[in-house]
């Protein structure tokens, strides 16, 4: 109770704080190349949504001074509007920055209506990462405006000076030059001493280069950009809008020399530390089982945990600080298993990568450190094996050799010397088992259901933390909901199960259940009844086409692989031909197979999916939407039977493929239905 009302003091006081920072307002600085813009910009006025339109995005940085100024002129369309536009919300790091607001001013029927009080404002610290466990310390300036109405023109503009002091004075940045909405002009101006480093992506726009005060400027100045027209299923690393990207590095190598002063691994070992890595030393004989000790205990007992305050969104924290304080961010965590490798003469390195730009992050970008989103350790056995572990993740099975790594694609290694990336082929297959037996009583009854599914790799470190993190009865539940969606009326006969083989990494789930009836009204015959059966697994898997061509390419769960086997014990014998089907192609591999057992009258069928690749091509999507069809023909497997007859007989028992891809169709509705309710939700907690 003492620690609790400690917090809540400490927490009152930090609070109280920040609410007595006041807002600084100024004139504009000198050195700003004033924009005008049209209140009528050339644009289709029918894609315009939530209300607004973006008249002006102006964004102008004075490097030599490291000040950055924004400006964002806005007119409310419609009534919907006015609760996004009223709110102002800027953010800063004030461990580093200062915030400073210029204008801020309504203008309705040509009249300029001031709207700029530094008193109006509220300073609050809003922890937007903070359900990521990742504490940023940032504040946000915060303002709603009083009597706003439609047709309305809200002009602000503001200041944030500083650079984060980690970069050494050295500027990088990226600018959108469009987006999704119609926006009326962007304009960018840069202002140094020296040449920049500067590269554009969807676009040839070149920047006005003059000299102003002694300083090169370079401006880029677009007006109505064409809208963006977005495409469901684009990849992360698909750079889609016009972009403009700037940075003072002029090689990898470069970075690599930034990051190893960063990353100054050169600390003095204390105590405790030396402790714990004698220990893990001693009790492990083998090369590998220390690594993976290592690895164990920085993942499973250093929780994850950033504070990213100024440099620390950069610089790790000391490892004798992490290991004593039992947390740590990505960077932390991999440079404390860094150090505990090497005190075990180990070689191993902290490798930055990009969690969702991948190969992009080379192909595409200038170098520098701020696109870099993550950080694991690149380790090198003494036979001379390069294996990568990502301490981040937690209760991964597997040896030191077999330990599960996302398919991150290129990773930059902190180490002298190094010039380019690291490319990183995923071993894992991702392959996931399942076996579903169907008992039937009889035709038009119920029927019981065993599953044993086997996870694999990545699949099974995912489903070890859900029995983890999950209760029995909760997982028993969401496990019968699942079938649900299936089965009338389906109970589980027994708890899920278990078992876990951590050292090939395998997780096997065991459930029972029984159902009141298999049978439903077949959709397409309408006297007749049937019993389907859906590879659940394998939906969600496939792209779904939409259309016939694309302009960009489509994003696959990869690397990934299903197995899914019914084995269909019947009421009676059934008239079932033996069938097989396969599409192979460079996208995925698909295999069908039935296989019906007259003395046992039991029917088998097996399907296999394997994605071989992570994505399609534009140019390859008619050929993928022909194999798609070719699968469409044998997926799933159906039972069915006329439904007036009580007494069939074998030749009246029929059974078939299934398309399911109604099943598929309707889940990839529903996910974007859910991301939608999401992103509305988002939107309205955000502003």
């Amino acid at each position: 109770m003492k620690n609790i009302l400690t917090l809540l003091l400490l927490s009152f006081f930090c609070n109280n704080a920040v609410s007595q920072i006041k807002v600084i307002t100024k004139e504009n600085p000198s050195w700003l190349i004033h924009q005008d813009y049209s209140t009528t910009p050339n644009i289709n006025y029918d894609d315009l949504s939530d209300g607004t339109l973006m008249l002006l995005a102006d964004y102008q940085v004075h490097i030599p001074t490291q000040q950055y100024y924004y400006r964002f002129t806005t007119k409310i369309t419609d009534n919907v509007g006015i609760q996004s536009a009223s709110n102002i919300n800027v953010s800063y790091d004030p461990l580093y920055q200062k915030l400073i607001f210029h204008k801020l001013t309504i203008t309705r029927d040509n009249q300029i209506i001031n709207k700029l009080n530094a008193n109006d404002f509220q300073v609050i610290r809003r922890e937007l990462n903070a359900e990521n466990y990742l504490y940023d310390g940032s504040l946000s300036a915060m303002i709603n405006l009083s009597d706003v109405r439609t047709n309305d023109i809200i002009d602000c503009s503001y200041s944030i000076i500083g650079f984060n002091p980690i970069h050494n004075n050295k500027y990088s940045d990226i600018f959108y030059l469009n987006d999704n909405v119609p926006i009326g002009k962007i304009h960018v101006a840069l202002f140094t001493k020296n040449d920049i480093n500067y590269k554009t992506i969807n676009t040839d726009i070149q920047p006005e280069i003059s000299v102003k005060n002694g300083l090169n400027n370079y401006q880029w100045t677009v007006n109505t950009p064409e809208k963006f027209d977005y495409e469901d299923a684009i990849p992360a690393w698909k750079m889609t809008y016009p972009t403009l990207v700037i940075s003072d590095y002029d090689s990898w190598e470069e970075v690599v020399h930034w990051g190893n002063n960063t990353y100054n691994s050169h600390y003095k070992i204390d105590k405790a530390l030396a402790l714990a890595i004698n220990e893990i030393g001693e009790k492990y004989k083998t090369q590998g089982e220390k690594i993976k000790a290592i690895l164990n205990f920085v993942q499973n007992d250093i929780r994850y945990l950033g504070y990213e305050l100024g440099i620390g969104s950069y610089k790790p924290n000391n490892p004798n600080k992490v290991f004593k304080q039992r947390f740590g961010d990505c960077k932390d965590k991999s440079l404390l298993m860094v150090t505990m490798l090497n005190q075990l003469g180990i070689e191993s390195y902290p490798m930055l990568l990009n969690t969702y730009l991948k190969h992009t992050i080379k192909e595409e970008l200038l170098p520098s450190p701020i696109f870099f989103d993550h950080c694991v350790v690149k380790v090198i056995d003494n036979a001379e094996t390069i294996l990568y572990y990502d301490p981040t993740s937690t209760n991964q099975g597997g040896t030191f050799k077999n330990t599960h790594f996302p398919n991150y694609e290129f990773g930059l290694v902190l180490k002298p010397g190094v010039t380019d990336f690291d490319t990183i082929i995923s071993k894992s297959s991702n392959t996931v088992t399942t076996n579903e037996e169907y008992i039937l009583e009889d035709i038009n009854k119920g029927a019981a259901l065993n599953v044993i599914t086997t996870y694999t790799d990545g699949e099974a470190d995912n489903m070890r933390n859900y029995f983890k993190n999950n209760g029995i009865n909760s997982i028993t539940k969401e496990y019968e909901d699942f079938y649900s969606n299936y089965y009338f009326n389906i109970k589980s006969t027994k708890t899920p199960e278990f078992t876990d083989n951590l050292i090939d990494n395998e997780f096997t789930t065991f459930e029972a259940y029984k159902m009141d009836s298999i049978w439903s009204p077949m959709q397409f015959k309408e006297d007749h009844i049937s019993a389907t059966f859906t590879p659940a697994s394998l939906i969600g898997l496939l792209y779904i086409p939409t259309k016939e061509n694309r302009k960009y390419e489509v994003d696959l769960v990869y690397p990934v692989s299903r197995q899914h086997n019914f084995k269909i014990k019947l009421p009676e014998p059934w008239h079932i031909e033996n069938r097989n089907e396969l599409v192979s192609s460079d996208i995925f591999y698909y295999d069908w197979e039935v296989k019906y057992n007259k003395k046992k009258n039991e029917v088998d069928v097996k399907q296999y999916l394997k994605i071989q690749n992570s994505y399609i091509k534009p140019n390859e999507f008619k050929q993928y939407q022909n194999d798609i069809n070719k699968a469409d023909k044998s997926f799933g497997f159906t039972l069915f039977i006329p439904t007036n007859e009580s007494n069939s007989s074998s030749s009246s028992l029929n059974a078939m493929s299934t398309n399911v891809f109604k099943f598929l169709f309707f889940w990839l509705i529903l996910a974007i239905i859910t991301v939608l309710i999401i992103w509305f939700y988002y939107k309205r907690k955000k502003n």
